[in-house]
């Protein structure tokens, strides 16, 4: 029984053998379907060779361009200018009505207010100029937005230029 079956078997694997042969592709579609994935894999190592010195490209400039500026002289106006000196005097920071609700952080905003604020905190003498309708003052806001406290500040010497060395 078993020579049945291994004959029938060897039958069976010469006529897959035939089929190849005979439906098999020709050299020639063999060659142009190699062709074909050729082409397609030297595109793709075009393609990452060009993304990759695109890249290369985009990082020397990068870094050449920041590096070039800072050897770059500065402009030398034809007259010498003096940097406008600013100076401020503030007062002490004065409490708010949520001074005392915890806060964990916070950060300070400078505003301009009315004049009135001012005197409510009695530092109406602070102001330099009575006529002004606004000043600015600085404000402490905690992280939760309640205002916490208030300082005033008054600019001076504002016309005043000084030479730096």
């Amino acid at each position: 029984m078993k020579e049945h079956h291994s004959d029938h078997l060897a039958a069976g694997m010469r006529m897959v053998a035939e089929d190849d042969e005979r439906l098999a592709t020709s050299n020639a579609v063999g060659l142009r379907l190699l062709a074909e994935v050729q082409a397609i894999a030297t595109a793709r190592r075009r393609r990452a060779i060009t993304v990759s010195l695109s890249a290369a490209a985009a990082l020397v400039v990068a870094i050449s361009v920041p590096v070039w500026r800072s050897f770059q002289a500065p402009a030398t106006p034809s007259s010498p200018v003096a940097p406008v000196v600013t100076r401020e005097l503030v007062t002490e920071f004065f409490p708010l009505t949520y001074s005392n609700v915890p806060a964990r952080g916070g950060y300070v905003v400078r505003m301009q207010v009315s004049r009135e604020a001012l005197a409510s905190f009695g530092a109406a003498t602070f102001a330099s100029d009575p006529t002004a309708p606004n000043l600015l003052a600085d404000v402490v806001v905690g992280d939760d937005g309640l205002a916490r406290a208030v300082r005033f500040v008054r600019v001076i010497n504002t016309d005043v230029k000084e030479q730096t060395p």
